[in-house]
């Protein structure tokens, strides 16, 4: 298993230092590899840009993922929504994601993917759907696959589980698979038992501590840890995942980043 690591890259167009020290912990920690928004790359400068990738290459972690596919001011779904916008993004943005060496691109995208008033659950699949179905060839043409999120429905009302998403991708082409993400389908009283149900779809990972949606930790109850292990082994995924979690209040970042690399390795490897 490969053990990364999200966050942002607000810092480096704003004065941010706790987001540059979040980032400098992962890089100092050890993680097998960086996920970053992909959306907020192309509004880096070259030089910044340049500084992102060298300091990556002077660690030794690649940028092995993104999440973030759409923008969230772009609309997905609706009357308003433009399929060529979409299309012209994916083409915009899944180079860069292929210049850093990434694998995979997370379509999460909660707030823009919400069912619009009047219409229908099914419209708004179908949609989406849509959509992910003309970003697949791109994302194929540099070797990318494209992961679809199953949020919480306190974040979006569509797409709320593993098995919603892994049918959504199963139309949508043979680049597209699922995320199955612990935090996301604990709040929902999910089994991670479910990805058993469609191992080849099985793209991607997330996790965080359930509880507190924060990075992995040594004083965690570890109930829910054993049984997403349990799931993982028995589905055979042994590919990447990432800590998708805040830093606890008043916590030393850096600390609190190498120390969810830790337990990752002690249940998860």
């Amino acid at each position: 298993m490969r053990f990364g690591y999200c966050a942002n890259l607000n810092f480096m167009a704003a004065d941010d230092p706790r987001g540059r020290e979040i980032f400098e912990g992962v890089l100092a920690a050890g993680y097998d590899y960086f996920e970053t928004q992909l959306s907020n790359l192309p509004t880096l400068s070259p030089a910044q840009y340049a500084e992102f990738k060298s300091r990556l290459a002077d660690a030794g972690v690649p940028c092995r993922a993104n999440l973030l596919l759409f923008p969230g001011d772009m609309t997905l779904v609706g009357n308003d929504r433009n399929l060529y916008r979409m299309v012209e993004h994916a083409k915009r943005v899944l180079p860069i994601a292929a210049d850093l060496g990434s694998e995979l691109v997370v379509f999460g995208n909660g707030g823009n993917r919400r069912i619009p008033a009047g219409l229908t659950r099914e419209t708004v699949r179908r949609q989406l759907i849509d959509a992910l179905q003309m970003v697949n060839p791109i994302a194929a043409s540099y070797q990318l696959k494209v992961a679809i999120e199953p949020l919480n429905t306190r974040e979006t009302d569509i797409i709320n589980s593993f098995p919603e998403a892994v049918g959504m991708a199963e139309e949508c082409g043979h680049c597209t698979g699922a995320v199955f993400d612990l935090y996301h389908c604990m709040a929902e009283g999910q089994s991670p038992g479910n990805i058993a149900d469609a191992p080849e779809k099985l793209f991607h990972l997330h996790i965080a501590y359930p509880p507190a949606r924060t990075v992995p930790a040594e004083t965690d109850e570890d109930t829910d840890y054993l049984t997403f292990a349990r799931a993982i082994k028995t589905c055979g995924y042994d590919d990447k995942m990432s800590v998708e979690g805040g830093i606890p209040a008043g916590a030393d970042a850096a600390a609190a980043i190498a120390e969810g690399l830790k337990v990752l390795r002690r249940y998860f490897a």
